[in-house]
């Protein structure tokens, strides 16, 4: 793996980026920025609508938002989120010294790219419902499900999956809207995203030639 400096990146997503060299690894790389998007998008409502004390009245529901929020710090800390790629696109259709950069960051995107868009396909434009317990079984699915190594991020190692998607399960029943259980909805999803990101296969342009070798 390879620690990013700061100023090496586009902008100040984060701070000790770990950026990592292998394909495989992209792949969890990936899921981590689709996890970490989800979560500042998720907290970010919550803030607005100042639910702070309703959660802490839920024994069940502050225990969630208290894992999921220490993990979102060490994520805001060494992975970057959607918003870095967003950037980085637009910047490097007008600023030529940053194409190299997208161009190696063209695998995260891609593999990002593919998960966010079997959520959208699913959803339909529609509102996400139980977005953290989409995030928590999509994590549970890679690392325990597909046994995915997390030594590259040690801090996904101090989680209790299984404990977290008890919280859920406990309430089951709550979870039913028009006749359809959406705890068993979420984990067919996060199923389906996972095998998606498993089978995807990123392929090198190697018919692209240098303008170097094109003179010579």
């Amino acid at each position: 793996m390879t620690m990013i400096p700061r100023n090496y990146l586009v902008n100040d997503n984060c701070s000790e980026r770990i950026k990592p060299n292998l394909l495989r690894d992209v792949k969890t790389e990936a899921l981590l920025v689709l996890v970490r998007t989800a979560l500042e998008r998720y907290f970010g409502e919550l803030d607005k609508v100042n639910a702070q004390t309703t959660i802490e009245q839920d024994e069940n529901a502050a225990y969630v938002y208290e894992v999921l929020q220490k993990l979102l710090e060490n994520l805001q800390k060494h992975v970057v989120n959607v918003d870095y790629l967003i950037n980085l696109v637009n910047q490097s259709n007008t600023r030529p010294e940053i194409r190299s950069l997208r161009k190696m960051e063209e695998p995260l995107m891609n593999y990002y790219d593919i998960m966010a868009q079997q959520v959208k396909n699913h959803y339909k434009g529609q509102f996400v419902y139980l977005p953290v317990f989409l995030v928590i079984c999509i994590l549970a699915e890679w690392i325990l499900g597909e046994e995915k190594s997390t030594h590259m991020y040690p801090f996904l190692d101090e989680i209790d999956f299984l404990e977290l998607m008890g919280k859920f399960e406990e309430n089951r029943e709550s979870f039913f809207q028009d006749d359809t259980c959406r705890i068993s909805e979420i984990h067919e999803l996060s199923f389906k995203m996972i095998q998606k990101l498993k089978s995807y296969k990123y392929e090198v342009n190697k018919r692209r030639v240098s303008k170097t070798r094109k003179k010579k």
